[in-house]
């Protein structure tokens, strides 16, 4: 139902308006930034088009056999695609790639699978899976042409689309090229200009907005209640209108994973290399990339800040619980705050390629260091 998707009116009406006309595209492209609700958008669409009980206003029943099917995430009516770890296997005889994995891997896909199923705007981590594999479009491509249950349409959901590798791109747009007419495929990405210019031009278009504060806050008090309101405001203004960075802040301690972040830059501009060694330790410790990455993201936050003091416009800095050791470090250091935040940017980047965490992180002290200097 409509009312699971965290703001995004525009969309929704838009969704519903593609609904009634009864005329609803063969392919779609939901782009946005990451953890907007573009894939939990996609699932309730796919619901609605092929519910049986639909309400205008509301969307899908959420309870006929459809909506119970396609809430799992696997159904003859709905299909959802996500990138795989590599495997030298190419599935069973059905070819399908998931029964190709190890046992492993799938013990994992289908914990992450359920996960999904139970909250849409959860992100799927499978460790190695980096690619949407050509045998996953070829296993649509030979499902699509099959015939779907009669007034019904067959759904393929392809999430993260931009991890498609140029072997999987050019298989899928021959599908685009041939659609049956009883098919419907929706892409989700957050990196849309990623994906070929020729499959974005045979797929109708609708961009996701970020998610308001007040609808981030609304969030928190429904879901953390007791937060003090001070709090919520840093956390929706952190969260940057995604609810996924918002959920995995809150998971990850976010005031104590600040403080970390303190501790890591004192010890770079101190070369306390003890200092060092004990606060990377103690961020790759879990081996859990959310988790750097989220320590990566809160850094550039407060490098940004800084540029935000240095400016004078001391009202929109985002760590105002902290703002005086902002403004005590801005004082103190000289720092070349643009190059620092696009050099942190490039590690996350990094963090989803399997590069090694420590390392990563020691290079990042190697670096900062020559980046920030103490005033004259």
């Amino acid at each position: 139902m409509w009312n699971k998707i965290i703001g995004q009116k525009r969309v929704i009406n838009v969704l519903k308006n593609i609904y009634t006309s009864a005329r609803i595209p063969h392919s779609f492209i939901f782009y946005g930034i990451e953890g907007v609700g573009k894939d939990a958008a996609a699932i309730e669409f796919s619901k609605l088009i092929n519910c049986e009980s639909p309400d205008d206003e509301l969307g899908a029943c959420d309870s006929c056999k459809y909506c119970r099917q396609i809430n799992t995430l696997n159904s003859p009516a709905f299909k959802f695609i996500t990138a795989l770890p590599a495997s030298g296997k190419t599935g069973d005889d059905s070819g399908n790639p998931v029964s190709g994995m190890s046992e492993t891997d799938m013990e994992i896909y289908n914990a992450e699978i359920k996960k999904k199923s139970e909250d849409y705007y959860y992100k799927i981590n499978i460790p190695k899976a980096n690619t949407i594999r050509i045998d996953s479009i070829r296993q649509i491509r030979k499902e699509i042409y099959l015939t779907a249950d009669k007034g019904k349409k067959k759904i393929f959901l392809l999430s993260n689309a931009d991890l498609m590798n140029q072997n999987s791109e050019n298989a899928f747009l021959k599908i685009l090229e041939e659609p049956p007419g009883d098919a419907i495929i929706i892409l989700t990405t957050s990196k849309i200009n990623s994906l070929l210019p020729t499959v974005v031009g045979r797929c109708q278009k609708i961009r996701f907005d970020s998610i308001s504060n007040e609808d981030l806050i609304d969030y928190l008090k429904k879901n953390v209640p007791g937060s003090a309101e001070e709090e919520m405001n840093l956390l929706a203004n952190v969260s940057n209108g995604s609810l996924q960075k918002l959920k995995n802040i809150i998971n990850d301690d976010f005031l104590g994973l600040r403080d970390k972040v303190i501790e890591f830059l004192r010890a770079v501009i101190s070369n306390n290399h003890l200092a060092i060694s004990n606060s990377i330790s103690s961020i790759i410790s879990a081996r859990d990339k959310e988790l750097v990455r989220q320590f990566l993201y809160l850094m550039i936050l407060w490098f940004r800040d800084i540029i935000i003091m240095k400016s004078g416009n001391s009202g929109i800095v985002i760590n105002k619980d902290r703002a005086e050791n902002v403004t005590r470090f801005s004082a103190r250091y000289e720092s070349d705050e643009f190059e620092i935040i696009n050099y942190l940017e490039m590690c996350i980047n990094d963090v989803d390629k399997n590069v090694n965490l420590e390392i990563m992180l020691y290079n990042l002290a190697y670096n900062l260091k020559g980046l920030i200097r103490t005033q004259q």
